[in-house]
């Protein structure tokens, strides 16, 4: 009898140890695979990049009025996702805490809508990179999410670059997973006959969804918005803070739309961060 309750005894503590092990383990393999920067602690950060990952991701977002259906929070939820995404797909890179705010146009006009000038978003990213190079990283790689980030990203990063490449830093403007994308989300739309929209169209709510449904209110996308503009022209959100035809918006169209900015950042970092000789000019 006394074997008998030893033997259960045995068994039971073998099998607690092994599930102990197993969950141990998925632990460590969790830690390992951390790309969010403010997830992570100091320590793990710093091993991170001995172990590699010595790119870093500042993306920019935005905090800006986009109708009824969209929260306004929508390029800080898309850049958390595609900043994230893109780290783990390089396998290289962490992704540094979001900028939540960028420079906004005719939003303004709305509630909710954040606007610093392009002078106080070029000093917040220039600071965050040498945070950053601080940090220990090799390559730094600022990329946006609103249309109001790009030039001035654009401008800043070889002006960082030519300042940090003595300590063996490079600094570059990250913009397929942006324009690029855009571009050939505004085609597919085009050649599948949906309507025109712009701000809190189709790509833009569609996209939100996919990221979260939270985000967005279906039931507010029963209504067309102000007309859209020529290509190139700014913002004209009218009476309701949106452009054109949501109502064909889905979180089927936001996944493949995801998926396009995800793949096409990923080569365009892959191609920043090669070795020089073999990256051209």
């Amino acid at each position: 009898m006394k074997r008998q309750v030893l033997r259960r005894w045995l068994v039971r503590s073998t099998i607690g140890c092994l599930i102990g092990s197993v969950a141990w383990t998925g632990a460590a393999a969790d830690t390992n695979s951390r790309v969010v920067m403010e997830e992570m602690t100091t320590a793990e950060i710093a091993d991170a990049i001995r172990g590699g990952k010595t790119t870093v991701l500042i993306y920019n977002a935005s905090i800006e009025a986009s109708g009824p259906h969209l929260a306004i929070g929508k390029h800080l939820y898309r850049a958390r996702y595609l900043g994230e995404h893109i780290a783990r797909a390089l396998g290289t890179a962490l992704l540094a805490p979001i900028v939540p705010f960028a420079p906004t146009t005719d939003e303004r006009r709305f509630p909710g809508t954040v606007h610093p000038s392009a002078e106080t978003f070029a000093a917040v990213n220039a600071e965050l990179v040498d945070s950053m190079v601080n940090t220990g990283f090799r390559f730094v790689i600022l990329l946006g999410d609103h249309d109001g980030n790009q030039e001035t990203l654009k401008t800043l990063a070889p002006k960082l670059d030519e300042k940090y490449r003595d300590r063996g830093v490079r600094v570059f403007y990250s913009s397929d997973a942006y324009a690029e994308s855009n571009h050939e989300i505004d085609a597919y739309l085009r050649d599948h006959g949906y309507p025109p929209s712009r701000h809190a169209g189709v790509s833009d709510s569609s996209q939100l969804w996919a990221v979260d449904a939270k985000y967005v209110r279906p039931d507010k996308l029963t209504t067309v918005g102000a007309p859209v503009p020529p290509p190139g022209s700014p913002l004209a959100l009218g009476t309701a803070g949106f452009e054109g035809d949501p109502r064909r918006s889905s979180r089927e169209l936001g996944k493949m739309f995801l998926e396009m900015k995800i793949r096409n950042g990923v080569a365009e970092i892959r191609r920043l961060t090669q070795p020089a000789g073999s990256r051209g000019p």
